[in-house]
């Protein structure tokens, strides 16, 4: 087995598959050799993405890589479809070491007193409930394994938040509030779930190129705010977050567990040297 294989034989189920940082994850995690289950609303990626191989699927994009993948036509706020992935998963590749969780929802920023209660109740049923729905049927799967003595665990969850959950940004509460409730369920999901040998964690991007984000990029406003806000000289890229990511999958990563991982450029350190 060669470094670059250290995930062969591995299977990896990612929501939000398709596009974005969920994409770019899945590919990495196939490049170590993982196999992949893809979970998203479509198998097509978001057209206004910033991927090059638009015109291809994110299991074909693994395909390439050399490893196996199947979708699953997966709405994480429907329990039901959820519940029909991850049996899927096991009964595809008859085991299950890895889950990413990087479908989410997001709105456009409004002030608090114009949210809605549809707004707060689909914020909610994606972000917080189905990422916990994911999180839960990955541990009861993890403990009918034993540990893998390559992984050094049972298996790894790893969480996508944002850093608008540990830091106060305007015009998305709802937004902030589901994310905040991420960040809180890995790190106490992980304290009950450590004596398992399983690992949980969760990355906390800042502002990244994603097409779901790229009417805030393209809007000169909203893009200077936020590259005054980040002390790094650029923006965040999908494969910034998914090298983090992947990163708490490896087997290096074995005693790491119940930690939040700022990836937002510094942006959450406070407030940048001026330009």
């Amino acid at each position: 087995m060669t470094a670059s294989k250290v995930l062969e034989g591995k299977v990896a189920l990612v929501t939000g598959a398709s596009s974005g940082m969920g994409r770019a994850t899945t590919a990495l995690l196939a490049s170590h050799g993982a196999n992949i289950v893809c979970c998203d609303l479509n198998p097509k990626p978001n057209p206004k993405g910033f991927e090059k191989d638009l015109h291809l699927t994110t299991v074909e994009v693994v395909e390439q890589l050399g490893q196996k993948a199947i979708f699953c036509q997966v709405d994480i706020s429907n329990l039901k479809q959820v519940e029909e992935a991850f049996t899927k998963a096991v009964e595809t590749f008859g085991r299950l070491d890895i889950n990413v969780n990087c479908a989410g929802f997001w709105a456009p920023f409004g002030p608090f007193g114009e949210e809605t209660d549809e707004l707060w109740q689909k914020m909610v049923a994606i972000n917080t409930l189905g990422t916990s729905k994911c999180m839960r049927l990955a541990v009861k799967q993890f403990m009918k394994q034993e540990v893998d003595e390559a992984l050094g665990s049972r298996g790894r969850i790893v969480n996508v938040s944002s850093c608008a959950g540990h830091f106060s940004f305007p015009g998305e509460v709802a937004y902030s509030a589901t994310k905040a409730a991420v960040n809180h369920m890995t790190r106490a999901a992980a304290t009950d779930h450590a004596k398992d040998y399983i690992n949980i964690n969760v990355v906390a991007p800042g502002v990244v190129h994603t097409g779901m984000a790229r009417g805030n990029i393209e809007d000169k406003d909203i893009s200077a705010l936020m590259k005054k806000s980040t002390p790094w000289p650029r923006l965040g890229t999908t494969q910034d977050i998914a090298e983090s990511i992947v990163f708490l999958c490896l087997p290096g990563s074995q005693w790491i567990t119940g930690q939040l991982l700022a990836v937002d450029g510094g942006m959450t350190l406070g407030v940048p040297y001026p330009t």
